[in-house]
């Protein structure tokens, strides 16, 4: 494959204003563009739009896939991370994982983009089929979840310049295996074992009940009457997920920004990718014992499904003899090895030195009455009916 770029904006809270889709269309001329998304496909050539003016200009999601190994991620946060800068730092680290604060206002684009040498990564099929991930994640991070934060850091991780033995994961968020959802296609987008998460979480407490329910009830009982009806009435009559977006900023201004209860592990990336590893065998294994299960389950299944035909078989054995002559009347391959397995199975049902002259017998006279017939024989030769 030559040279290769995809590139997918989304616009998630709300679709472009008619100024917005006039800047869109600018910035390509063989994008497909539309209120709520952009997408363009290059060869030999690539995207030479302003991604992050894009960004602050109505669209709040990038992905990028290059044939030369990049994968890019962009999310836009109108209103900032919801976290204290001194905890937000502890998983961004400026070049794989980024944040860059709009120049006006308290908005801001985290960007994921570890470097990876050319052709390391496997080609992917759609970009469209990580967005609801991205989507689902950002939406958390929106409302103070901070394990999104985390998956994005171990996302970042596997990056040709660092070292997986000097890498030290930040503090890991409780309930971390929870973020399953989301966590798997972003770590597939980086071309990362999605068991990589389940061995992060290995030391990951739950998350107490209220942590993730608490604020928003605290915040919801907060409101007078008449501001839960204008709240109640604009989700109704305006854009929902623009007033869902506004709901989650007063939100997160209302609550704490380092609620989110953490445990310091101070693991490296090297012995996250080596019980990684511990993972992925046992699950090999588990899936081997399964499939060694399951085919003798269905050899066992079709061993009496077999005994069962045969002792029919037993009942009436002309009957199986006219059967197989039809089957061999209708020539043909395929008629040929069921005539011969037919006779088989009648053999083995029989099970007697009379009953096995009795197929012989059989057999020779459909060889004398059909002579020419060399891939008949050839099948019941197959079958041991012929020597």
């Amino acid at each position: 494959m030559g040279q290769y770029e995809a590139v997918l904006f989304r616009a998630v809270d709300a679709p472009l204003d008619d100024r917005q889709l006039a800047f869109a269309n600018r910035q390509s001329s063989r994008a497909d563009v539309t209120r709520r998304s952009l997408s363009v496909e290059y060869h030999h050539s690539s995207f030479r739009g302003n991604v992050g003016a894009l960004l602050r200009n109505g669209f709040d999601l990038y992905l990028r896939e290059t044939s030369y190994g990049i994968r890019e991620l962009r999310l836009r946060f109108p209103h900032g991370l919801p976290f204290a800068s001194g905890l937000r730092e502890k998983y961004l680290d400026g070049d794989r994982l980024s944040w860059s604060k709009d120049p006006r206002g308290s908005g801001g684009i985290l960007t994921l983009c570890p470097f990876r040498e050319s052709g390391d990564f496997e080609s992917l099929v759609d970009l469209a089929d990580y967005v609801d991930a991205a989507i689902e994640a950002r939406e958390r991070l929106m409302s103070g979840d901070l394990r999104p934060l985390y998956v994005f850091w171990l996302c970042g991780a596997f990056d040709d310049n660092e070292l997986p033995e000097e890498l030290i994961e930040p503090p890991v968020p409780f309930g971390l295996s929870e973020a399953a959802s989301y966590a798997g296609p972003l770590l597939d987008f980086y071309d990362l074992d999605p068991l990589l998460l389940t061995a992060a979480a290995q030391d990951s407490p739950p998350v107490p009940v209220d942590e993730t329910t608490a604020p928003a009830e605290r915040w919801v009982e907060s409101l007078d009457l008449k501001t839960a009806k204008q709240w109640l009435r604009s989700f109704l009559t305006d854009d929902p997920v623009r007033v869902r977006a506004d709901a989650l900023e007063r939100l997160r201004t209302a609550s704490p920004a380092d609620a989110w209860p953490t445990v310091d592990c101070g693991r490296t990336f090297a012995v996250l990718q080596s019980i990684t590893e511990t993972l992925r065998s046992e699950a090999k294994a588990k899936q081997a014992r399964e499939a060694a299960a399951r085919r003798a389950k269905a050899q066992e299944e079709a061993k009496r499904r077999r005994l069962k035909r045969l002792r029919t078989m037993t009942d009436d054995p002309d009957r199986w003899l006219r059967k197989a002559t039809e089957l061999v009347e209708g020539r043909g391959s395929d008629n040929y090895d069921k005539a011969a397995k037919l006779l088989r199975d009648l053999r083995d049902a029989i099970g007697t030195t009379a009953g096995n002259r009795k197929i012989r017998r059989f057999v020779d006279k459909l060889l004398g009455q059909y002579p020419t017939l060399t891939k008949l024989k050839g099948t019941l030769r197959k079958r041991g009916l012929v020597e």
